[in-house]
């Protein structure tokens, strides 16, 4: 099994709690990395924040969570490169993994070759399935969409991720001006061959969200 990470909050024990068991149940070697959190943003953090490129890239401002969160997820891409790990996993810590994701990313590994591939996602154009996964799961290839799309894949819960595709995401990470899965699901922007699992192999939202004040995505109400 590929190294897998999960970002988490040092004072979010509940949640890692729960990851401590469902990596035992499943047996699924893994390693916290403590979250940024965005109530306690440094000066000098705070310096690599584009809050007006933000509203003309996103549409919306950002809050401190989603600053924290983004940060977060730009510190293991930074990590990847840095100690040249080839390919990992990388989890949010309110996850609630299916019985095959183990074996679905053992599969993946082995036979993908896309720079990300998405085991939670949002809607995506994709090209027809490219090989059958564990436990009915199928995976697709996703089509970049053109420059003026702003179509993406909102969700940075849970994928894998390259070597290759942490230096293209570093390349657009800074200025911080969008949150994490903009920046991985925005494919038109980062240059990423992006593949997806269909369904989803994980589900979200077990604990209310840490990112305040988040209004696009799933978290409408």
């Amino acid at each position: 099994m590929i190294p897998v990470f999960v970002i988490s909050l040092a004072r979010s024990v509940e949640r890692r709690a729960m990851v401590v068991q469902q990596m035992a149940h499943l047996g699924i070697d893994f390693e916290f990395v403590d979250a940024t959190d965005g109530k306690t943003l440094s000066n000098a953090e705070l310096a690599k924040v584009d809050l007006d490129l933000a509203k003309e890239v996103c549409g919306h401002e950002l809050s401190f969570g989603e600053i924290g969160c983004a940060m977060s997820h730009i510190r293991v891409y930074e990590r990847i490169v840095a100690e040249g790990i080839e390919r990992c996993v990388v989890l949010e810590d309110d996850i609630y993994l299916h019985m095959h994701s183990k074996a679905i990313i053992e599969t993946i590994v082995h036979a993908c070759q896309s720079e990300i591939v998405f085991l939670h996602h949002g809607k995506a154009k994709r090209w027809p399935f490219l090989l059958s996964l564990p436990g009915g799961y199928r995976l697709a290839r996703y089509l970049t969409p053109s420059r003026s799309s702003k179509r993406g894949v909102l969700s940075t819960a849970g994928y894998v991720l390259t070597l290759a595709g942490a230096k293209k995401l570093l390349q657009c990470a800074y200025p911080l001006r969008m949150p994490s899965d903009y920046l991985t699901g925005r494919l038109q922007l980062n240059g990423l061959s992006a593949s997806g699992v269909e369904p989803c192999c994980l589900d979200v939202d077990l604990f209310t969200t840490t990112i305040d004040d988040r209004a696009y995505g799933h978290y409408l109400k």
